[in-house]
């Protein structure tokens, strides 16, 4: 090699890490966390929480100095730095930064070594990154794998709790073999096209002739380990143990940060294959595979399916984790409508929805964490009397709750709203019908916790307030719910900026 090959390549290389520094900073942090309780021999779980939160900061100020617009491919197109996946990336620190303040105020970790799990946390961050950016095949499984890894730890942290341990088990399990299905359909894919990139798919869909059929089984097995990431049918089935058996804590990141990571590489695979292929069964017959369609069924079966099946829980967090389900029916209807070559602000709708998904879903999940350090209760009764014993946190989780429903004036609803006017834009009248009902079905299990807040006495014995630092940070994630109900429009005009 020449030396002006050579310099080209270190600058490539470098220019390459410059772009890769949030990640970087993520690992050191992962390591340092590791490495935090060796020092010390009592546990500082305060002190690990808040090196965990320099590192949640130093990778948000490295990631807001890049630029991404225009996107570029880095490590050989490997990844894509892009302002598509830049604003997931900003999604899954922030909802990290919130479940680490959560963390910390949880009474259950108040006494514990807690470096480990900050360093699973924010290795479980850095595996969503991969996913954030992935257009190789092989980074695209990677991610998947190591967000996994450190999740089914995570889940099963505490040792002695049984039902913590059987919830880790269950979802490595799942975990499992939907990722085992995922890799057998990237494996087809790599041997039908001879490329890890997903840039050739829509070109191998179009010239596979007879091999199309192999393509369109190897991508619904790819879907299948990306619902499972999504929470959505048909891999949505490991969702309710886990949530009820996880620290709570832990349960809110996954509630956001993981459905936003599986979002984003969902949508780079869905629109690099692009819609509307006609596949040669036999030499006479053909028929047409739209995409499209079968993200309509996937969410039409997860928004009812979710719906219906939390009608009859009585544990929050159970609750929660079918409600998460039916939002992710609510969100693939916004992918739905999104297709290949279209303007990036297609991806509007979809963008909103999870800015004030993030406020509404961890400020729901930041409450019960304190409901359960103050009263070891998961349960709807846990919340009886809660609205006149703690006013803030009653009238806090009441705004969160009915965000989640679609009332007004919440982010819950204008984020509804708008997808609903992009599927009906589209002529997908049905969908939003569909959609209308079960948000409708949605508002028995939400109110349920509300009744009992306001119009049921709190138990004999239950303890009344909480110490004023939680309840800050719960009405810090209330104003902004309210916020994008009210004044929307600056922050829909702010989402339509990072489309693909």
């Amino acid at each position: 090699m020449d030396s002006k090959a050579f310099n080209d390549a270190v600058a490539a290389i470098k220019g390459d890490l410059g772009a890769f520094l949030p990640e970087t900073i993520l690992s050191v942090f992962v390591c340092a966390l590791l490495l935090f309780d060796l020092f010390g021999k009592a546990p500082r779980p305060k002190a690990a929480g808040l090196l965990a939160l320099i590192g949640v900061l130093l990778a948000t100020v490295a990631l807001l100095s890049q630029k991404m617009s225009p996107g570029r491919d880095i490590f050989s197109g490997m990844m894509r730095i892009d302002a598509f996946g830049g604003f997931f990336k900003g999604l899954i620190l922030a909802g990290t930064a919130i479940s680490i303040v959560m963390t910390m105020s949880f009474e259950s970790f108040s006494r514990r070594r807690m470096g480990e799990f900050y360093a699973l946390l924010l290795g479980a961050a850095l595996g969503m990154f991969a996913m954030s950016s992935a257009t190789n095949l092989l980074i695209f499984y990677l991610g998947v794998e190591f967000s996994s890894m450190a999740s089914y730890l995570l889940t099963a942290f505490v040792k002695r709790d049984l039902k913590g341990s059987e919830a880790g088990m269950k979802y490595a399990i799942y975990g499992s073999v939907s990722s085992g299905v995922m890799i057998f359909g990237l494996s087809l894919i790599y041997g039908l096209t001879g490329s890890l990139n997903i840039g050739v798919l829509k070109e191998a869909f179009s010239a596979a002739g007879d091999a199309a059929p192999t393509l369109l089984l190897a991508g619904a097995m790819t879907f299948a380990g990306l619902a499972y990431k999504m929470a959505a049918f048909p891999m949505h089935f490991w969702c309710p143990d886990v949530y009820e058996g996880a620290p709570t804590p832990f349960t809110a990141f996954l509630s956001v940060t993981s459905k936003a990571a599986g979002f984003a590489l969902f949508i780079r695979f869905l629109l690099a294959f692009g819609s509307g292929y006609g596949v040669t069964l036999s030499s006479k017959q053909q028929i047409t595979i739209d995409w499209p369609i079968l993200v309509m069924v996937a969410s039409v079966a997860s928004m009812t399916l979710g719906n219906l099946a939390a009608l009859w829980q009585t544990n929050i967090k159970r609750m929660l984790a079918y409600s998460s389900i039916a939002h992710a029916g609510y969100l693939l209807m916004a992918v739905a409508v999104m297709s290949p070559g279209q303007p990036a602000g297609q991806a509007q709708p979809l963008l909103f929805y999870f800015i004030a998904y993030l406020f509404m879903n961890l400020g729901a999940f930041y409450v019960v964490t304190m409901v359960e350090g103050r009263t070891g209760r998961v349960d709807v009764d846990g919340y009886r009397g809660l609205g006149r014993s703690s006013p803030l946190m009653g009238a806090c989780l009441t705004v969160f709750l009915l965000s989640l429903i679609g009332v007004p004036p919440t982010g819950g609803f204008t984020g509804k709203f708008q997808i609903f006017m992009a599927v009906i834009h589209h002529k997908l009248i049905w969908l939003a019908v569909v959609a209308a009902v079960n948000t409708g079905i949605s508002a028995y299990y939400y109110f349920k916790i509300i009744k009992a807040m306001y119009l049921e006495d709190a138990p004999e014995g239950a303890p009344s307030g909480f110490r004023l630092a939680p309840q800050v940070v719960v009405a810090a994630l209330a104003v902004p719910v309210l916020w994008l109900g009210i004044d929307f429009n600056r922050v829909a005009e702010f989402a339509a900026r990072f489309g693909l």
